[in-house]
Order: C-alpha cells, then structure tokens, then sequence
C-alpha cells in the first residue's frame, strides 16, 4: 500500500471518527469524548513528537483548560466537541488564569466535530497577547487540521503508525467486503443496487407495521424484524458505507450530501441496534437515495 492509499484512509477514519462524535453527542451521549481524548493520545504523540498524558487521569480530577499534556513540557491540549467562540474564549480564560502558560510552549484546543472556518484573531488576542502567542488559523484544531500537518511531514512512518492507531479503534465496523473495480457513478449505483434492493425487500416483509408473508401486521411482534435487522441489514450497510466512502470522488456533486446522509443513517441504525434506547429519529434513512441509485443503475 503506496503513502497516498495509507492517507487516503486515514482521511476516512478522521471523517467517520468527527461524524461518530457529533451523533453520539447530539443524542446527549457524551462519554465518547472522554474515549476520544484516549485514542487522540498516541495519534497526537506521533505528529507533534510529544509524550502526552490524559491530565484528567494523572491528577484524579477534571483539569481546568487542559485535557492532555506534554510531559515535557512542549504542547498543552484542550479536547472540545464544542467549536463556538465562546467556547474557546472560555479555554483561553481558564488558561490564562490558571498560568498554564507558564509550564507549556503553545496551547492547541482540539474541535472533535470540526473547527470554524473562522475566528475572531483581536478578541482571541485580548485574552492572552499579554502572556503568550495564540494563533487562531494554527492553534484551533481539528481532524482536518491534523490529516493536514502529518500530510506536510511527508514522513512515512508516521503515516503508518496513525493509519495503524485508528483501524485498531475502528476495527469493529471495518468490513470483509472486496472492493470491485469502480470508474464512475453508474458502476458505484450498479454496485449498491442489489444492496439497496435486498434492504428495501427485508424491511417491507419483516419492518415494523408490515407483514411477514403475507400473515399480518408485526406491530406486536418484532422479532423476525430484529433479527433480519442483525442477519441482512447491517452486514449490508458496512457494505454500502465501505462502498461509498471508497468511491466518494465519483458521487455528483448535487448527490454528495444524500449520501453522506446515508452514512450518518447507517452508523446511527447500527448503534441503535446495539442500544434501543439510542434514539436515531434525526438519522433516518433517506429515501430518495434509492431514487437515485435505480435511476443510474438502470440508465
């Protein structure tokens, strides 16, 4: 596997790694991010060449402005799902007032769900131009920002060593499937096609409010539904969702966001089978991407 495919997937890991954060937390699941600053510990030891520890571990408490930190004394790091102005001021505040500055080099702040395109650089600089430098276009980070910095290093080995961290965290959604030879967005919808048909087949026979062979409705009795739920639908789903995030760059630009619906959907479908108290009404299946596929499939 050359550099590029080794980027390439791990600009996919990034990408599913934010979308994963934002679901969880937009369904009031916040422990995720505590997760994620333990997964982010050794990504981030490989790109800024620190020894990070997770503060909050090390001092038994919840660190005021600091998640992680360099034991020598080289980067401080504020892990956020939260990517406001506001939010950042109040980091820099804390900062600032704590004398944090006094122990680190720089302070970068992390945005899991991705940073603004931009932010206030005089209001950001009230807060701390009296004690130390805080650049907001290179010290507000996030997914983005980090697949940009290790891709600049140009260093292989680091590139394997990130690429290795993140399939270990996502190992459990990573799937068998052999990718065919795709080259344009009829083959990708060809492809998907017989997916889509066997989902849409199992929901109208075994889905809730329908009937299963002809025999009634299965609004008191769901299990044939759950399990073909397990059995079809989310083996197809890890399949569809390996699909289209390998073949993205052949998704019209008009089409890109049914997509990405879908795989919002399918992470959300799977977590809910998972946990049936994870409430995934924001993420439902979008149906007009059917549409789509048997309309270029069939063309």
């Amino acid at each position: 596997m050359n550099q590029q495919e080794l980027l390439q997937l791990i600009s996919k890991y990034f990408a599913r790694f934010s979308e994963q954060i934002d679901i969880l937390n937009k369904n009031s699941e916040f422990s995720i991010n505590i997760h994620a600053e333990n997964v982010l510990v050794k990504i981030l030891n490989t790109i800024f060449d620190c020894d990070f520890e997770n503060v909050n571990y090390v001092e038994g408490k919840n660190y005021n402005s600091i998640d992680l930190r360099d034991k020598g004394g080289k980067l401080s790091v504020q892990v956020t799902a939260t990517s406001s102005i506001k939010k950042i001021k109040d980091t820099l505040e804390g900062y600032t007032k704590n004398q944090h500055f006094k122990h680190y080099e720089s302070l970068k702040i992390l945005v899991l769900t991705g940073r603004q395109r931009s932010y206030s650089q005089k209001a950001l600089s009230k807060i701390t131009q009296a004690f130390y430098h805080f650049d907001d276009s290179s010290d507000i980070l996030d997914f983005s920002t980090l697949y940009f910095l290790l891709n600049k290093q140009n260093d292989i080995a680091k590139i394997l060593s990130v690429k290795e961290l993140l399939e270990l965290q996502f190992s459990d959604i990573n799937t068998k499937i052999r990718l065919p030879i795709i080259l344009t967005f009829k083959d990708l919808c060809t492809v998907l096609k017989p997916y889509f048909d066997e989902n849409g087949h199992v929901f109208k026979m075994f889905g809730p409010n329908s009937g299963a062979n002809g025999l009634g409705l299965l609004r008191w009795d769901l299990t044939l539904w759950e399990k073909s739920k397990r059995d079809k639908i989310l083996p197809n789903n890890r399949d569809i969702s390996a699909l289209i995030t390998e073949y993205k760059k052949f998704i019209p630009d008009e089409n890109k966001e049914l997509f990405e619906s879908f795989l919002a959907h399918s992470y959300a479908f799977e977590k809910h089978c998972e946990d049936s108290n994870f409430d995934y009404t924001l993420y439902q299946f979008p149906n007009p991407i059917v549409h789509v596929i048997n309309k270029f499939a069939n063309g």
